[in-house]
């Protein structure tokens, strides 16, 4: 209740402040048309009180509109916030299908909060107040019956035009911030999962990517200076075109003698004054537009501590050097993070051409630092490892955990990150995955969203698509060796062992190194390596 009180007092003091400076300008005008006829003095004695006593009024009520309307906004904007947050606070955990974090949604809601308080400030009063002394300037020239009823109300038209013009333009605006966060967003995707396009060979594809969103952007805000200006232009002949008919409209009147010449001057300064008052609209029309958008906005806040993401663990395509039938020779190859402890230490294995192996180990043994080494994106302290796939022109085919998932389409997945593979390949690497059903169960299939980082997904889900993707990329590069790092985890023992024996027989010729921590995946290899 007290905040509504705040409110309107707010409106009333910022509607008498344009009054008070509406009577100041009409009475100066007054003074200096009265003065041009030379009366007695003691004539002027009155108004020139009332322009003094006008100007000290409009300076107290100004502080006061200003004291009362932040102090209302402020108050409105913790009220919005903590609604906002109680929301928020419904919603977590947040279900995979929102497509948005945590992070992203708060930011968002803060954000609307801000939003909402500057709609406020700046853009209804503003415009409330506005149209208020259109209608009473308009009431104002109709009693008196001097004019024409279209310069009347030519106030009230002339709001509605500079407003209308105003909107249209800001509607217009708001293409750019679309742009802005298009190529933002595009940015810190890219970002996130720079090191999945650089070892995938996906760096040509991700610049030309930012250089089209970076032109649509420039395009955009070449677009958007020329409509600021003809807003402003538009804008600007509707506040000036109005005043001169309304001066052609007096000086008839004035020479018929329906109207005195300091009649004239006083109704022109304030009929000006208040179109004065209209040139603020666009400014106010800038605040609420965003306010409304924002209100009713789904659209996805990225999170910029992407920057920060520290993504050690990525998708990798290497080759291996040459020995006979020998896939992979680890001959006594160690690895140390600190020089003192070596996870792996000296470990030696021989993975032949069409083998399958699983590595097995405790947690912190270096069964994934193992897996990096095999990659070739770390190089061991000690030992050596040799392969013979450099010189068949083969490639391995790898999936690491935590990989990073771009917030794009599953077929735009694939084809960034196996720009090889058919479409054929792609739903023949889901089914292997045992992921089939579930595309074909999405209302866009293929175009089905993922989210910021596969968010929109569940953990078993998305681990299956990162399988697919490791798969479509060995069905269509001719991979000779197949590395998985932990494909069951989050995965049921059915489902985990359904994708293992498809995953067998699919690459029956090829070789598969697979590091897990579940008996029965292992018991499914002959072949096991211990750490």
């Amino acid at each position: 209740m007290l905040m509504r009180c705040m409110q309107l007092a707010a409106f009333c003091l910022s509607l008498l402040s344009s009054l008070s400076s509406i009577a100041l300008l009409g009475l100066s005008a007054y003074l200096i048309a009265a003065a041009s006829l030379q009366p007695e003095l003691y004539t002027l004695a009155l108004p020139i009180t009332g322009v003094r006593a006008f100007g000290i009024l409009r300076a107290l009520l100004r502080y006061g509109e200003r004291y009362t309307g932040h102090a209302a906004a402020f108050a409105l904007s913790a009220r919005v916030s903590r609604r906002l947050f109680i929301y928020l606070l419904r919603l977590l955990p947040l279900s995979h299908s929102s497509g948005e974090n945590q992070g992203s949604l708060l930011h968002r809601l803060n954000r609307a909060a801000e939003e909402w308080r500057s709609f406020y400030l700046r853009g209804v009063t503003p415009m409330l107040v506005s149209l208020m002394l259109a209608m009473l300037a308009a009431a104002v020239l109709c009693g008196m019956g001097s004019l024409s009823p279209l310069c009347s109300w030519l106030p009230a038209w002339c709001w509605l035009a500079v407003a209308g013009t105003a909107w249209l333009g800001e509607r217009k605006q708001l293409a750019l911030t679309a742009e802005y966060s298009a190529y933002r967003h595009r940015l810190l995707d890219l970002q996130s999962g720079r090191e999945e396009l650089f070892t995938t060979g996906g760096r040509a594809w991700a610049e030309a990517q930012l250089d089209g969103a970076a032109h649509s952007l420039w395009l955009a805000g070449r677009r958007q200076g020329r409509c600021r200006s003809l807003t402003e232009l538009a804008i600007r002949l509707m506040l000036v075109l109005p005043f001169c008919l309304l001066m052609a409209e007096l000086w008839e009147s004035c020479s018929l003698g329906r109207m005195s010449f300091v009649e004239a001057a006083v109704l022109a300064v304030s009929v000006q004054a208040i179109l004065g008052e209209f040139a603020g609209l666009a400014e106010a029309v800038r605040h609420v537009l965003p306010a409304l958008s924002g209100a009713n906005s789904s659209q996805i806040s990225e999170n910029n501590s992407q920057f920060e993401k520290n993504s050690s663990q990525i998708w990798a395509e290497s080759s291996i050097m040459n020995s006979n039938k020998v896939c992979l020779k680890a001959d006594r190859i160690s690895f140390s993070y600190d020089g003192v402890h070596r996870v792996p230490d000296s470990v030696s294995f021989e993975l032949m051409a069409g083998e399958k192996a699983a590595v097995l180990g405790d947690s912190g043994s270096g069964k994934t630092t193992l897996f990096y080494l095999l990659l070739g994106l770390w190089q061991p302290d000690r030992g050596t490892l040799q392969g013979s796939l450099l010189a068949e022109g083969g490639t391995v085919s790898a999936i690491t955990q935590n990989v990073y998932v771009f917030d794009t389409t599953i077929g735009e997945l694939f084809r960034r990150l196996c720009p090889e593979g058919s479409e054929a390949v792609v739903w023949q690497s889901l089914e292997l995955a045992c992921l089939g059903d579930f595309v074909r169960s999405c209302p866009d299939g293929l175009g089905y969203r993922l989210g910021q980082d596969g968010c929109r997904l569940s953990g078993g889900q998305r681990q299956r698509l990162l399988v697919a993707l490791a798969a479509a990329r060995a069905l269509s590069t001719g991979s000779r060796l197949l590395l998985l790092d932990e494909p069951t985890c989050g995965l049921d023992r059915r489902t985990g062992e359904r994708l293992l024996a498809g995953l067998l027989a699919a690459f029956a010729g090829r070789a598969m190194l697979v590091i897990t921590h579940d008996e029965y995946v292992a018991e499914m290899f002959k072949k096991k390596i211990h750490l």
